[in-house]
């Protein structure tokens, strides 16, 4: 798998290409070299273009002492159609590509980096013209690199892989920024305190933005994102609160601080879908102070799931429920965990304000009965001795979305509901379209178990 680097052998694409061969001499990769220059015609230039590939002979002898094997070739414009052969594309490891110093035209405003990260077949990377990329190659010393982390998109899974293989080559501090809204993240979770959006001003952003429920959570799912990180470097997790377009809040924690290299994944999204949803990747790499990688979707290594070691529970205190919850012990196993939550559907003059995502029926008496209620839905038996419990009682207008909000708050991996063909009569009884409305709307596995 070779490494590409594009160069107009200008002083920027110089620095790229040292890069580019110091990476490929760390990874025993060869380098394919590609000089272009969309200014040479065809045939009525041929001192400009013989003079053009003695130019480019010379810059690959400068980079063989680097890099051990390298290959001009002289491209006679900028396409990226041209430069890079689909097949070449897809074999390759890295593009290398400086980010300034290309020409443009008023019919064509886009660099050649961001046309190259727009074509999507290997991750490319940007390079501005500062030492501390090229001293991490030579490995004098550790890089900085932010990389966007949504723990809900599979974007990130690329921009992740490509992360791990940089702590292979070399020591990275990594800052995972993920871009948030404090207003979507509360009721995605179900948190219903106040937010104060004056806190997300630009000259006030910090965490106070977020509810500390909210924080634990989005640090929880963003180190589960991220998985064990192999190699030398700290890691820490950067929640931006905003609004607005991601990039731009990226962007600020990069400049504020001072990564050295910003790794983005992206959705390659086509002309018409690209204007509507706009790019986080173009955006950061249009406008980032540093060097930036842009990761395509076929860079990601596939996720395992691994089993289920926690698994949450809707509890209305039927047998079908006691059956499901038997089910989910015996799934997480010795040292898992199961949460049992109760739904208190909220009807007529009991919908109101809510101060918080644990509101049970008041008085607080009624929240204490309901409690010691689900406590007693534990099993007894050896099995049960040996996973961790935890019980949970919310209030809610729709019983499928307050189960949701709860697997999200809790993380669990699994979840476990009973139906039964016979409907009992009890308050809060989960109905058949509730456990269909989880299958459809939950992110996580959902278990049907049917009572017997």
């Amino acid at each position: 798998m070779a490494i590409i680097c594009a160069t107009n052998l200008s002083a920027d694409a110089a620095h790229a290409a040292t890069v580019a061969a110091t990476l490929a001499g760390r990874l025993g990769e060869p380098l394919l070299l590609l000089g272009v220059d969309d200014e040479v015609p065809d045939a009525e230039a041929p001192d400009a273009l013989s003079a053009a590939e003695g130019g480019l002979a010379a810059e690959a002898a400068r980079l063989r002492p680097l890099a051990g094997m390298v290959e001009p070739r002289m491209q006679r414009d900028a396409s990226v159609e041209t430069l890079l052969g689909d097949e070449e594309c897809r074999s390759a490891r890295l593009v290398v590509v400086a980010a300034e110093g290309w020409r443009t035209s008023p019919w064509r405003k886009t660099s050649l980096a961001e046309r190259l990260a727009r074509h999507g077949c290997a991750p490319v990377l940007a390079v501005r013209r500062d030492t501390a990329l090229l001293d991490w190659a030579r490995g004098r010393r550790r890089l900085l690199v932010m990389v966007g982390v949504d723990p809900r998109s599979s974007t990130s899974d690329a921009a992740i892989t490509f992360l791990r293989e940089l702590r292979r080559v070399g020591g990275c501090d990594v800052l995972a920024a993920y871009v948030c809204s404090p207003l979507e993240e509360r009721e995605r979770l179900g948190v219903h305190t106040p937010v104060h959006v004056e806190r997300l001003d630009a000259r006030e952003r910090t965490m106070e933005g977020l509810e500390p429920l909210v924080e634990r959570v989005l640090q929880r799912e963003v180190r589960e994102r991220l998985g064990d990180l192999e190699g030398e470097g700290r890691v820490e997790v950067v929640l931006e609160p905003g609004y607005g377009r991601p990039a731009d809040h990226l962007l600020h924690v990069a400049h504020a601080r001072s990564a050295e290299l910003t790794v983005v994944g992206m959705h390659l999204r086509g002309g018409v879908q690209r204007l509507w949803h706009g790019s986080v990747s173009e955006g950061v790499l249009r406008h980032a102070e540093r060097s930036v990688a842009c990761i395509p979707p076929g860079a990601r290594e596939p996720r395992r799931l691994p089993p289920p070691r926690s698994a949450l529970v809707p509890v209305d205190f039927t047998l079908a429920s006691g059956q499901a919850i038997a089910q989910a012990c015996s799934l997480v196993g010795p040292g898992g965990r199961v949460h049992l939550l109760h739904v208190h559907r909220l009807r007529g003059r009991e919908r109101g304000p809510r101060d918080f995502h644990g509101v049970l029926p008041e008085p607080d008496s009624e929240r204490d009965r309901v409690l010691n209620r689900l406590w007693a839905q534990v099993p007894g038996d050896t099995v049960a001795r040996a996973v961790h419990w935890s019980v949970e009682g919310v209030s809610g207008d729709d019983v499928a979305i307050a189960i949701c909000q709860a697997t999200e708050r809790e993380g669990v991996d699994l979840v476990c509901v009973g139906t039964s063909a016979h409907r009992e009569v009890v308050p809060d009884v989960l109905e058949e379209a509730v456990a269909r409305e989880l299958v459809l709307r939950c992110r996580r596995p959902v278990m049907v178990v049917p009572s017997v």
